[in-house]
């Protein structure tokens, strides 16, 4: 029975029914779509639960409280203020002329918003839902981040990219996940890297780091006069994101019985 099975086997199951759906939404192109992989792994998380004797609330998901909406709106501000001094360092080292959007489109601003929490909400729903709880309750914690790492780096990769490029996104993801995990762990609940995931994935779109950014944002970097690299544009990224994890880990205290 899958119920008395290792937690990794569970997890492992997860996402290779996840997996299969990936493979159908490609062929399926109305399927491709995040609707569709949060109905998967709500039915999933949902399935395993059952079993165990749990629900889907227990996963934290629902900002229940004044204490959990409290975790979501500081992530939020956490998150919005990492990328503006990841921005900052940025410029400074590209040395890239920037200004500030005098026709800003509040739509775009409004939308992009509603676009960035559905996002983040599924993806921390998804990974560190279900499958990295499970993993925390039988696992180090250290463990429980390397495994869900994985499967979360492995979702940013698309097709036709070069090596080099596989590495930096498994290595850059790799080290948000480690953050949103570290979010969840000390509060138990999803609200707070929930926050943090779309502080950063909003202020990213609303203030684009180097060339190419929309239009619509609220920066537009206007010129560029140096090649990016490793050392000017994933460096103050990396820097940043150390930053918080050892500030997060440091000072917010943790919540819940099972506080590591």
């Amino acid at each position: 029975m899958i119920i008395n099975a290792p937690a990794w086997i569970k997890v492992l199951c997860y996402f290779l029914i996840l997996w299969v759906a990936t493979l159908i939404a490609g062929t399926v192109p109305m399927l491709n779509d995040f609707i569709f992989f949060f109905t998967i792994a709500l039915l999933m998380s949902w399935a395993f639960l059952r079993l165990e004797n749990r629900s889907l609330v227990s996963i934290g998901f629902w900002p229940k409280d004044k204490n959990t909406i409290a975790d979501f709106f500081g992530g939020l501000g956490i998150g919005i203020m990492m990328l503006i001094f990841t921005f900052i360092l940025t410029i400074l080292l590209t040395k890239d002329n920037w200004k500030l959007n005098t026709h800003i489109n509040l739509i775009f601003v409004i939308i992009t918003f509603l676009m960035c929490l559905w996002s983040a909400f599924v993806q921390e729903f998804v990974f560190r839902g279900y499958p990295f709880q499970e993993l925390l309750k039988n696992y180090r914690s250290w463990v429980a981040q390397l495994l869900i790492a994985i499967p979360f780096g492995l979702m940013h990769i698309n097709k036709g990219m070069e090596t080099n490029d596989i590495i930096l996104v498994m290595l850059s993801t790799g080290a948000g996940s480690v953050l949103f995990g570290l979010a969840y762990i000390k509060t138990k609940n999803l609200m707070f890297p929930i926050g943090i995931h779309l502080g950063w994935n909003y202020a990213q779109e609303l203030i684009p780091r180097t060339t190419g950014g929309k239009n619509s944002a609220l920066v537009i970097i206007i010129d560029s006069h140096t090649t990016y690299n490793m050392f000017n544009v994933s460096f103050p990224y990396f820097l940043i994101i150390l930053i918080a994890i050892i500030a997060i880990w440091k000072i917010k205290k943790p919540t819940g019985k099972n506080s590591v």
